[in-house]
């Protein structure tokens, strides 16, 4: 299976020599792990970026005993705690499964190796950071410019399936409005 992971990262994110891929597998940790696994908590440090093969994960902060959730990722996409990982300072959010998963952890330091001794490594890591730093740049644009039907909207159009993999809490939360709101104009996007 491992192959399999490795083969749909490099087709998705960028080609890496076969010398690359086979020092990389010896570095990564193939998990299959259940729902409300937590892969971060809030205040630790954290060193590991991790990949979901498949299933869905969310970073979340707690504020005043409520869930505040600021990213979704789904099948194929990568997840870490941000400050934490990069700026190797304790993480600021949980990191959870929402689903039963299959997932890839990889090490800072073992990334940091491999982009050091290989070029298209290095490359690889630099369009996989840019893909993240876009999908958080999309979430701010439309949290900002965006009503609260049309946020729903898009993330509907970019995860059709959502409603069947995320409880409500966390697509209300992430989409910044309240369940009841978010009932309501489910509500009326039925009677349309």
């Amino acid at each position: 299976m491992l192959d399999e992971i490795i083969h749909k990262i490099t087709t998705d994110y960028s080609h890496l020599s076969k010398e690359t891929i086979e020092e990389w597998k010896d570095n990564v940790k193939l998990l299959e792990l259940a729902k409300g696994t937590q892969l971060v908590r809030e205040g630790a440090y954290t060193h590991s970026i991790f990949y979901i093969y498949k299933g869905s994960a969310k970073a979340y902060h707690l504020k005043d005993g409520k869930t505040i959730t600021d990213w979704l990722v789904f099948d194929n996409a990568f997840i870490c705690a941000i400050t934490g990982y990069f700026l190797n300072q304790p993480s600021e959010h949980y990191i959870e499964l929402t689903e039963d998963s299959i997932l890839l952890e990889f090490r800072r330091e073992h990334l940091s190796k491999l982009s050091k001794k290989y070029h298209d490594f290095e490359r690889f890591t630099r369009i996989t950071i840019t893909q993240i730093m876009l999908q958080l740049q999309e979430r701010v644009v439309y949290l900002q410019f965006a009503t609260a039907q049309e946020r729903y909207h898009f993330l509907l159009q970019k995860y059709p399936d959502i409603e069947l993999r995320i409880s409500l809490g966390d697509i209300a939360s992430y989409i910044g409005i309240s369940q009841e709101t978010l009932s309501r104009i489910r509500a009326k996007k039925q009677r349309i």
